[in-house]
């Protein structure tokens, strides 16, 4: 028989054991929760696609521009690299600049814009990103899915800068 046990210890011990488990489980739930959330971007599930699309329509008129719908989601790591592309590299973001309005639709399980998809020839059946062409006149010109324009390069993947600007000066004004 060995020396008599601290009880109060004992029960101490597993307590703390329990509040420690307890602790780590909340913490783990918490960095999931913020994992689970869709990273910030360019496109607002809050918005009226369709809406994006007429008023940008109204600036392409007024600028002798046409429309550039650019279709995905916050959710989607190519959309969000896209983004990033055409807000980076200066020949692509100029020549977007120069010759379209563009809107981010947003396609997400919070709000599939439906009415949008439904008057673009739903774009979201392309996979995302998918790119619309449209005239001032709400016309649509074009379809096009954006795998097309990837650098087929796996050490850097990625739309490829050059691919976009030949696609997008065939749709100029």
């Amino acid at each position: 028989m060995g020396p008599p046990r601290d009880r109060a210890a004992g029960g101490s011990m597993k307590r703390l054991a329990a509040l420690v488990v307890l602790g780590l489980f909340v913490a783990a739930r918490s960095v999931t929760a913020e994992a689970a959330k869709p990273a910030a971007g360019p496109y607002d599930p809050a918005l009226n696609g369709w809406e994006q699309v007429q008023a940008a329509a109204a600036k392409a008129a007024a600028d002798g521009r046409r429309v550039l719908v650019v279709v995905g989601g916050n959710w989607c790591p190519w959309c969000r690299a896209l983004d990033r592309l055409m807000t980076d590299d200066a020949a692509l973001r100029d020549e977007v600049a120069a010759h379209f309005e563009l809107v981010h639709l947003n396609y997400s399980k919070e709000n599939k814009n439906p009415e949008a998809m439904a008057r673009l020839g739903n774009p979201d059946k392309l996979g995302f990103p998918s790119f619309v062409v449209l005239s001032p006149q709400l016309k649509v010109l074009h379809l096009q899915e954006s795998g097309a324009f990837e650098t087929g390069n796996a050490k850097k993947p990625g739309h490829d800068p050059a691919k976009l600007i030949a696609f997008l000066k065939q749709w100029e004004k």
